[in-house]
């Protein structure tokens, strides 16, 4: 048994953060009906956008945040299609949604129209800007609220560039995992209580959350954004390799420093008074001479010279990789946190597991249910919640359901 078997999800929701919350949940059991207007998630027509290829039967891009789920198309507009909506909420343990309050209002779907009608349903929501606050109601998405508004875009870029090129979704998928958290912890109320729960994470929340450490730095008075040489600390940075590669050093403990002057062969640096003691160590002055001796060091080799060298004396470290080589990184592989998947049409793909492992589930047999058309399960979910074949049938011709 799978941790979240029998929990039925109902979602409401388009693009990414919303999608990639019930695409875990459904990793570890859930039961996830997607609910798609006539119109579908927009997230479909995307394709282009990450170079994925999209046809009839294989679209990799919106399947990415979608697998798992059961795809349901019903007309909100209409009466029935409204009355077949709580038909599903009424079953439901989770209603996961990412429209904003205001358009929810509208369709009487906040957390305070539903929670009399529904008591023990838990209402999850993704949010721009948080519930408060005079921009509670902006559209919020992922390059914006969290991106650019918690500083990760200009902070985190080298001093005197651009900001910082983002790709989609790190934003998105850091709120999914956040709130995948908060509904498992409101289910468990749930089991013990009946109760439900309002359970909400903004895209705002979550950047400023995983800035931390930056924000307490900056807090004490570290300028951000820096450059190469405006370090924590010179052990602590990256360094260009003869190659033309990058190598991370992570050697924070300084008690560890004469030891990696000694594997690099700059034995002399552990006595050099700039370096010798750790307050020395970690004025600026200091940070910048070692880093720029480091950087004469690091380029007279290439990179697997040095990741060799420094693991053979367990020295923290990592070579600089880059995405397109990450699938078939023998550590990925042996993990399963990528897999290959080749659709019926004979388009191929790579995909990533959900960020948890657990005992009940074998991650080298995780099911991988594509999405198909819009609608593609309208039939078969309908008719579990006690319709008939011509009352779906009916429907249809009326245009209240896909």
């Amino acid at each position: 048994m799978r941790p979240l078997e029998g929990v039925k999800v109902i979602e409401l929701s388009t693009m990414l953060a919303g999608p990639m919350t019930s695409r875990i949940l459904a990793e570890w059991g859930a039961d996830v009906i997607k609910v798609e207007s006539p119109n579908g998630d927009t997230w479909r027509k995307q394709a282009g956008t990450s170079l994925s290829p999209c046809t009839e039967v294989a679209n990799p891009h919106f399947d990415e945040q979608n697998i798992n789920k059961r795809f349901v198309c019903l007309n909100m507009r209409t009466k029935e299609g409204m009355k077949a909506f709580h038909k599903l909420l009424s079953t439901a343990d989770v209603f996961l949604t990412n429209y904003r309050v205001q358009a929810l209002k509208g369709m009487g779907l906040t957390h305070e129209q539903l929670k009399d009608q529904y008591p023990g349903l838990i209402h999850a929501s993704v949010l721009g800007y948080g519930s408060e606050g005079p921009e509670k109601d902006r559209p919020g998405y992922d390059y914006t609220a969290f991106c650019s508004r918690s500083g990760f875009l200009g902070d985190l870029a080298p001093a005197g560039g651009p900001p910082l090129m983002t790709v989609a979704g790190v934003g998105d998928h850091s709120v999914a995992v956040a709130l995948a958290a908060g509904i498992s912890a409101a289910l468990y109320k749930k089991s013990k209580t009946g109760a439900g729960e309002k359970v909400d994470v903004s895209l705002l929340q979550a950047g400023i959350f995983m800035l931390t450490t930056g924000l307490l730095n900056a807090f004490n008075g570290r300028v951000f954004p820096r450059d190469h040489y405006d370090c924590s600390h010179a052990t602590s940075n990256a360094y260009k390799c003869a190659d033309g590669e990058w190598i991370y050093l992570a050697v924070i403990d300084y008690r560890r420093f004469p030891e990696l002057c000694e594997v690099i062969e700059r034995p002399e640096l552990a006595k050099d008074p700039r370096f010798s003691t750790i307050a020395e160590f970690y004025t600026k002055e200091s940070r910048k001479d070692l880093t720029t001796i480091f950087d004469e060091t690091f380029k007279k080799h290439p990179v697997e010279y040095w990741h060799k060298l420094l693991d053979e004396h367990d020295l923290p470290h990592e070579p600089v990789r880059h995405m397109k080589d990450v699938p078939y990184d023998p550590q990925v592989v042996a993990n399963h946190y990528t897999y290959f998947h080749e659709y019926s049409d004979g388009v191929k793909t790579v995909f990533t597991n959900g960020p948890v492992h657990f005992s009940s589930i074998d991650p080298a047999n995780i099911p991988c249910k594509t999405s198909g058309k819009i609608g593609c399960d309208t039939d078969e979910v309908l008719k579990e919640n006690g319709y008939t074949e011509e009352e779906v049938k009916k429907m249809q011709e009326a245009g209240e359901v896909i």
